[in-house]
């Protein structure tokens, strides 16, 4: 069973009513859970998608990217 994530502790970003990101490793820090690894679930069904509807905020989710460069 998932652990439970401890919200209250993302409510000052909230309150502060503007834009706010966060890593995996931040809110796992802060929350003390980890993330949902299904995409949808995260944006659209989770405690923080709920949370975040509640205080007038949407889920913008941006995946992992690999950048690759030339060497030299």
């Amino acid at each position: 069973m998932a652990i439970h994530p401890k919200l209250a502790s993302l409510d000052a970003m909230f309150e502060s009513g503007r834009d706010f990101e966060l890593t995996e490793a931040q809110y796992e820090k802060k929350t003390g859970a980890r993330l949902p690894k299904n995409s949808y679930y995260l944006c659209k069904k989770s405690a923080l998608a709920k949370r975040a509807d509640e205080k007038g905020y949407e889920i913008e989710l941006v995946e992992k990217r690999v950048i690759l460069k030339k060497k030299g």
